[in-house]
């Protein structure tokens, strides 16, 4: 593949925001390819970012312009000449609100797949009776391992290792996520997309779920598991939003 030859995709104006985590790359631009859908050509380098998006189809562009579909040989198109603009300048992200008491969080805009991976839990989520009655006989040594923030409705969230063996649900780290054990992000949804989808800061993280929700607390407010704090945090201020 020549340097001169590019990478083109159809894409749906829905799914945009899969090109969230694209906006910093070099010479990704768009062109409206209808009401609904829109041309997207990248740099043939891009290739194995280009393969993970959702695309309607997918063509190389020859120095000539003329397309040729993943597959075949024999060109079926000519790509517009002019109407393109960097493709940042589509998309707009703004900051989700933020939870409030009483209010579920926000739906994020796709779901989780099941997942074969045996990926281990680095945190739990169960009930704050079941985790203080833990920690009150629980030795020393297995809390120093531990942190903890509470939610307004009573639920904990613990993260470190080991893990206490109480019921709850399990859940494994990806960046600024925790993704329930047993699912995945889809295929074209890279964790720092979903972390820029969310509006999450440095130090912010979100707790996916299985159902399209999820829930933000930040990782100040996951403090050491000691006895005292677990019973002065039942009965604060919730860390999780």
């Amino acid at each position: 593949m020549s340097a001169t030859e590019h990478r083109v995709g159809l894409i749906a104006a829905t799914d945009l925001a899969a090109l969230a985590g694209c906006r910093g790359l070099a010479d990704w631009s768009l062109c409206p390819a209808g009401p609904h859908e829109f041309w997207l050509r990248v740099p043939a380098e891009d290739e194995e970012i280009f393969r993970k998006l959702p695309l309607l189809g997918r063509w190389t562009s020859t120095a000539a312009g003329s397309l040729v579909r993943d597959g075949r040989r024999v060109p079926e198109a000519v790509l517009p000449a002019s109407g393109w603009q960097p493709s940042a300048s589509y998309l707009t992200v703004t900051q989700p609100l933020r939870s409030t008491p009483g209010m579920p969080p926000p739906a994020i805009t796709f779901h989780l797949e099941t997942d074969d991976a045996d990926h281990p839990a680095d945190a739990l989520l169960c009930t704050g009776e079941i985790f203080a009655a833990w920690v009150e006989t629980a030795f020393s040594p297995r809390l120093e391992c531990l942190r903890f923030a509470c939610c307004e409705d009573g639920r904990t969230f613990v993260a470190g290792l080991p893990l206490p063996a109480v019921p709850g649900a399990g859940f494994h780290r990806l960046g600024r996520l925790w993704l329930p054990c047993g699912y995945r992000l889809p295929e074209h949804a890279w964790p720092e997309l979903i972390e820029e989808l969310l509006g999450l800061g440095r130090n912010r993280m979100a707790i996916l779920h299985p159902d399209g929700s999820h829930e933000e607390l930040d990782e100040e407010n996951l403090v050491p598991a000691t006895r005292a704090a677990v019973r002065t945090t039942r009965h604060g201020s919730p860390a999780i939003s």
